[in-house]
């Protein structure tokens, strides 16, 4: 459903953005306990991140950025594939900010979907995730506990002819171990309904090759 959705957002926002060149950029931080550990930038929409030590608490195992430049049409920022894990004892807090400047948007306000997921969360850890546009806030989960979760959240916000968009992860250890997880942002599209859309399409255009062939039967 999510890449159905995609798709058509895709077509949704194409008019709009057809004929402008994306020179988006990343930037990636990571703070723990209060403590900036790490900062890593991408000139370009894309950032992989492997085997990085945030001081000698938590590792970056892995983490796939992606921007507009690398994605579909309608698809501003994926973070889905972060793997991080803490080897010291103690309760700490580690925070992941993801920022993608230089989007190419439409200049009108528009309904986005946020999508975050937690596939591994060890018990006593919980984590937070947040979205938000230009630095403002976009969606934001509850506090997850458990080591699977899948939300998806609605919000409009005024994407100019040039934004920035973010994903953040608060995570909070009790201890070893590790969180997996992603967020990724993109253009909201209504579900499909009876006689609109593409569905609607091909209903008629059955309907109508069923009578034509009655009428000459």
């Amino acid at each position: 459903m999510r890449h159905v959705q995609r798709l058509l957002g895709a077509a949704a926002l194409t008019c709009l953005m057809l004929g402008s060149a994306s020179a988006d950029s990343i930037v990636f931080t990571a703070t723990a306990d209060g403590t900036l550990v790490n900062t890593t930038t991408s000139a370009n929409g894309t950032l992989t991140l492997n085997d990085v030590s945030f001081g000698p608490l938590f590792n970056l195992n892995s983490l796939d950025i992606n921007s507009e430049s690398f994605l579909a049409p309608g698809e501003f920022l994926s973070t889905n594939t972060l793997d991080v894990n803490q080897t010291g004892t103690g309760n700490h807090t580690l925070t992941l900010d993801i920022t993608a400047n230089g989007l190419t948007g439409p200049g009108a306000l528009t309904a986005l979907l946020s999508e975050f997921s937690v596939t591994g969360l060890t018990p006593g850890w919980t984590v937070q995730e947040l979205t938000t546009i230009n630095g403002n806030p976009l969606s934001q989960t509850p506090i997850f506990t458990g080591n699977s979760a899948d939300l998806d959240l609605n919000s409009a916000a005024f994407l100019g002819t040039t934004f920035s968009a973010d994903a953040h992860y608060i995570l909070t250890s009790v201890g070893a171990g590790s969180f997996n997880g992603g967020i990724d942002i993109v253009a909201a599209v209504p579900g499909p309904k009876l006689g609109s859309g593409l569905p609607g399409l091909a209903l008629l255009a059955l309907g109508g090759l069923f009578l034509a062939r009655r009428q000459t039967a």
